[in-house]
């Protein structure tokens, strides 16, 4: 049996990147943006998308530079022709593809479920080329002159499940402009029928209101949304509108000049995600999840009671928001329950598989919990999104407890910047990711122990998932990564 290697991370850093703290669920639906504009947003504002296929203006050449993630649409129906130029189009790094846009208004792609069916193996060609999650079409509530005569999303999105139960699609998109921000919220629900995570991929209201009042109805959407698990992200509309939009005049987050906000554009981007974060060392109580994949809440007769995470299907995930005190190698035990079959999960830090097919023997019953300890989860400090995946049904989770192993003796680079691969040792194929604060052109350089370049690659990103390891011989490598003035290696061993 190979053993497992330990990763020997080399690290050149000559000037530290900060990265600022801030919202993954926040965007902007904006189609007008600048570079300024984007980086007035930056600091509350993770993602954006424009409704096309690339950035505009100048934020296109200058999108690496930026460290604002920007979201492919297939606004409406891709013929053949088009989808190599997609795909071709798509940034690197990119993670998911928008689908059509409000399909069931006039002005919008105009698709009716079945029509939208018809066209969804494009949007599955070009998503499966750059390996992205799909997010669905996006139809809203509407009037009775509706496209297709469906006035209802949750109608639209039901047909179009029952016409294509195996379509692929991860996220349910939805755009709402309800006057307030009860009825936002209200409406919103609605579409957590799907047992998907919710992108509202634009939301304001279409009232003349005060400064003050637009304000107010933006803050109390957006702690909703925070505090919601199931919105998997939300954008708001939009940066710029015309001047005769007088219903929204006071809803523009960006001033007539570039790159200066507007008083509810400061407000949008400092208010506060950070209500779900959980201190490490320390006990965090499954319920507390940040975002997740299906999965509910049950009354516990464990210990301490409260309510535990339940209904857990094969897929299902629940991620943490994490405040890490000190960087090192973490013992989490994992206070769980399985009846009938054994349980069991991957663990993912900041997208990152680090444990896999972690498993508890079946407990005998629901509300019957174990421990389950898994040891040696290395944790950067600050800020840190720790992922749950579920691998087996009828399971029930109740809290994880951290405790600190031993100290990292690296200082946080490594942290903020990884550079992993998984799985490693290789059989087949690895996925290589360097995480940076920033996109940057990537140099790729694979080395066995004779010194000799087995594969050299400039073509890729940092933040992109690389595909590695297929057409190497069976034998020890070393990986080599360099961008600005970063240089990382890891050794890998294909077998």
């Amino acid at each position: 049996m190979i053993k497992k290697l330990l990763f020997t991370f080399l690290i050149i850093c000559i000037s530290k990147p900060v990265i600022a703290q801030k919202s993954p669920k926040r965007g902007i639906a904006y189609g007008q943006n600048s570079t300024a504009d984007l980086m007035a947003l930056k600091p509350g504002i993770s993602w954006w998308y424009n409704w096309g296929r690339i950035p505009e203006n100048d934020t296109n050449d200058n999108y690496a530079s930026i460290g604002v993630e920007y979201v492919p649409m297939a606004w409406g129906k891709l013929n053949d022709s088009e989808v190599q130029t997609f795909i071709n189009n798509i940034k690197p790094g990119a993670k998911y593809l928008l689908a059509f846009n409000e399909p069931n208004f006039n002005d919008g792609a105009r698709l009716t479920p079945q029509e939208a069916v018809n066209a969804w193996a494009n949007v599955e060609k070009v998503a499966a080329a750059k390996n992205l999650e799909i997010v669905s079409a996006s139809p809203a509530y509407n009037g009775p002159n509706n496209y297709g005569g469906y006035s209802d999303p949750v109608a639209w999105h039901n047909q179009f499940f029952l016409l294509c139960p195996n379509c692929k699609v991860d996220y349910i998109a939805f755009h709402t402009y309800d006057a307030t921000a009860s009825s936002v919220v209200g409406v919103t629900g609605n579409l957590k029928t799907f047992n998907r995570p919710i992108w509202v991929t634009e939301f304001a209201n279409r009232v003349i209101q005060s400064e003050a009042d637009k304000i107010n109805f933006m803050k109390n959407v957006v702690s909703s949304f925070e505090n919601d698990p199931d919105i998997y992200r939300y954008s708001w509309f939009t940066g710029r509108v015309p001047a005769d939009w007088t219903d929204m005049q006071e809803g523009q987050l960006l001033s007539p000049t570039s790159g200066v906000l507007k008083p509810i554009g400061t407000a949008y981007i400092n208010e506060s995600y950070t209500a779900k974060k959980m201190d490490v060392p320390g006990k965090v109580p499954a319920n507390k999840h940040y975002r997740r994949k299906g999965t509910g809440l049950q009354a516990s007769g464990d210990v301490g009671g409260g309510e535990h995470v339940s209904s857990i299907q094969v897929g299902d995930w629940n991620e943490f928001l994490l405040n890490v005190a000190d960087a090192g190698n973490y013992n989490i035990t994992f206070r769980v329950a399985a009846p009938v079959n054994n349980g069991k999960f991957d663990i993912l830090v900041n997208e990152v598989v680090v444990k896999t097919d972690e498993t508890f023997p079946a407990t005998g019953d629901w509300q019957t919990f174990t421990n389950k300890d898994v040891n040696g989860v290395y944790l950067p400090k600050g800020e840190v999104y720790m992922k749950i995946k579920f691998k087996s049904d009828g399971m029930n989770f109740n809290y994880m407890n951290f405790s600190l192993a031993n100290l990292s003796v690296n200082d946080p680079i490594a942290e903020k910047d990884s550079f992993t691969i998984y799985p490693n040792p290789v059989k087949n194929q690895s996925t290589l990711h360097v995480k940076s604060v920033n996109i940057e052109p990537l140099l790729i350089q694979i080395i066995d122990m004779k010194g000799i370049v087995c594969y050299q690659s400039k073509d890729h990103f940092t933040n992109e998932d690389i595909k590695i390891g297929d057409r190497l011989a069976s034998g020890v490598y070393i990986v080599k990564a360099s961008y600005g003035k970063i240089r990382k290696s890891i050794k890998i061993i294909k077998y």
